[in-house]
């Protein structure tokens, strides 16, 4: 016995540790033996008599049903008949009712769940709830989320949907599993932004596989199949394995999603401009990639590598079609672009390359694609209106060129277009607001510090005001409505290379430069890309030190915080580096997991 002191009189009370037991355990004898009983509750034909105030202590709906009645006795009934609800499910909610225990289990708790709520037992509610959420932790998520579609809060749903978002390749890999989904929720993994374990391919078949379980499922086949992204299946794959399929030729929606599919792999040059919710690669992440480049030696690199962590660590991806250093890299909607430069070290630059080769992000494959019109070397590539266009270099003979050239995919064609006003090399430029800017470089034997701004539409070079200083070999990028140039070296009246450490901006609505004055950095011929609100500069040659150099350093420019973000795997100089996304097909080719080859030897 517990012994409870109410105050401190002579009066206790008594309070048994047994008493509630006994009374659930009489209860249950009662209807078990039907003593005393008074009303029939009917499911499924299977009838239970009850106690119509044990019921109406625990059930909602009973409590109003029989104070209902209370008042009109004429329409008193002794048999309730509850309709969708199942024998098991009312068995169980009433052993709990009249003995605080329920017996769940996944094949009951549905059945459960519904009679609970037809009776408005909110204990029983609650504990068949508590129940799937524990199903989650325990691999349960697709037989969870299917239940609690239909009867559960929406939190639960939500983190239902979390669970299957993290298990969805188990139910995948399980073939029974897999054709027990109901199609809203194989909808919502082909919906998917992100996949990493599988292929298009396997999307597909996976489809096929819940699709062929049960002739009835071919009507939900277009429905189903729009969200396959078809483009991204390598051509022969979907001759071999997708055109065969008797639904793909017979059901005309699920013939044209083929022939778009075709039609895409047919325009082998014109794909990068050719996008579409199809062809984009599930992936909400970008990655760095840092390509070529000259190493301490000055050997020349053919490695592509690629961050973790944010940059903090590299490891080493895959190689290009060549050694390459002085180059550039151009993206489009995902396509690399690597172009021109030098393959053998030779500071004159008198042999630059004017080759293209491009990198497809979503299958791995590189292709040749037609050559510059004119060699070169330490000149500037950019994107605008997703078509390429280089600016100036060095070119045969080691002589400067203001040549500029625009690449147009769909034809896979080089032309001239108004040529940049000055010969100039190691300059360098962005794009903002759809104008490209060119900022300084080396021309007539000295660095500059002009800046012109090339209109597209126009086809016409305009004058900018110019930097506060001359620099070359520097690095240029738009973030917001500011151009930064950092970096970078310039010639003393000695005739002598120094370092440029200032960084400055530039405002194109006002056409002004300001100087930042707390800038640490110091470093030439590197590399730097715009990415997340920040510009993330890479390697680099240190003219104090006389050293190439391996530090990956972000500049937060809303901060003014220059910090340390890790190391490439050596020091490089005169590479490049873009940000674009990377399928896993992509990454396997390049770790070398599938065979790496040119489009143009297929």
């Amino acid at each position: 016995m517990e012994l409870e002191c109410r105050d401190a009189s002579l009066t206790r009370s008594f309070v048994s540790d047994t008493y509630l037991a006994k009374i659930f355990e009489g209860f249950g004898h009662m209807r078990l033996h039907n003593v005393l009983c008074d009303v029939i509750l009917e499911a499924s034909g299977v009838p239970f008599p009850a106690h119509k105030v044990i019921l109406a202590s625990a059930s909602s709906y009973c409590k109003l049903f029989f104070s209902g009645n209370a008042t009109n006795p004429e329409n008193s009934e002794s048999i309730i008949r509850l309709k969708d609800v199942s024998a098991g499910g009312l068995r169980t909610v009433l052993n709990f009712i009249y003995s605080n225990k329920l017996d769940l289990s996944i094949d009951n708790v549905e059945d459960t769940l519904k009679a609970a709520e037809m009776l408005l037992v909110r204990e029983a509610i609650k504990l068949c709830f508590t129940y799937l959420e524990d199903c989650l932790d325990n691999g349960k998520c697709m037989e969870v989320l299917n239940i609690v579609k239909r009867h559960g809060p929406e939190e639960l749903k939500l983190k239902a949907m979390c669970y299957l978002g993290q298990n969805y390749k188990h139910i995948l890999a399980d073939e029974r599993q897999l054709q027990e989904l109901d199609k809203v929720t194989l909808c919502e993994i082909l919906d998917r932004k992100e996949i990493e374990e599988y292929s298009e391919l396997e999307l597909f078949m996976f489809t096929k596989c819940w699709l062929q379980k049960d002739a009835a499922r071919l009507k939900e086949a277009e429905d189903l199949l729009k969200r396959i992204r078809f483009p991204l299946i390598p051509l022969e794959d979907l001759q071999q394995s997708v055109q065969v399929v008797p639904f793909m030729k017979t059901h005309s929606s699920c013939f044209k999603y083929l022939q778009d599919a075709l039609s895409y792999h047919s325009q082998l040059y014109a794909q990068p401009i050719l996008q579409s919710e199809s062809t984009s690669i599930r992936s909400n992440s970008e990655r760095l990639l840092v390509l070529g480049g000259r190493t301490t030696d000055n050997s020349i690199s053919s490695s592509v590598w690629i961050e973790d962590e944010g940059g903090s660590t590299w490891e080493k991806l895959g190689e290009l079609c060549n050694p390459v250093y002085n180059h550039c890299v151009a993206v489009i909607n995902d396509f690399i672009y690597v172009i021109g430069g030098q393959t053998r070290f030779d500071p004159s630059g008198k042999r630059p390359s004017n080759e293209v080769f491009r990198f497809d992000a979503r299958n791995g494959l590189w292709l040749q694609v037609a050559g510059m019109l004119e060699r070169r070397t330490r000149f500037h590539t950019d994107v605008i209106s997703e078509q390429i266009i280089v600016v100036g270099g060095g070119t045969l003979l080691g002589n400067l060129t203001p040549t500029v050239e625009e690449y147009q995919p769909a034809e896979n064609k080089w032309e001239f277009t108004a040529p940049f006003p000055v010969a100039v090399a190691d300059h360098a430029g962005t794009t903002h607001k759809g104008i490209l800017y060119i900022s300084g470089g080396f021309s007539t034997g000295k660095a500059i510090n002009d800046v012109y701004s090339y209109l597209p539409r126009l086809r016409r070079w305009v004058v900018n005001s110019p930097m506060t200083l001359s620099r070359c070999d520097h690095g240029m990028a738009s973030i917001g409505g500011k151009i930064f140039c950092i970096g970078g070296r310039t010639l003393n009246a000695g005739k002598e290379w120094i370092p440029v450490t200032e960084t400055e901006y530039y405002c194109p609505a006002s056409d002004q430069w300001n100087t930042l004055k707390d800038s640490p950095f110091d470093c030439c011929q590197f590399s730097i890309v715009a990415r997340q609100s920040k510009l993330y500069i890479l390697g680099g040659g240190s003219l104090r030190q006389m050293k190439k150099e391996e530090g990956v350093i972000i500049y937060d420019p809303e901060a003014r915080a220059w910090m340390k973000a890790g190391s490439l795997t050596q020091p490089l100089v005169d590479h490049a580096a873009c940000s674009l996304k990377l399928s896993q097909q992509a990454l396997a080719k390049l770790q070398g997991k599938d065979e790496l080859h040119s489009a143009s030897d297929s």
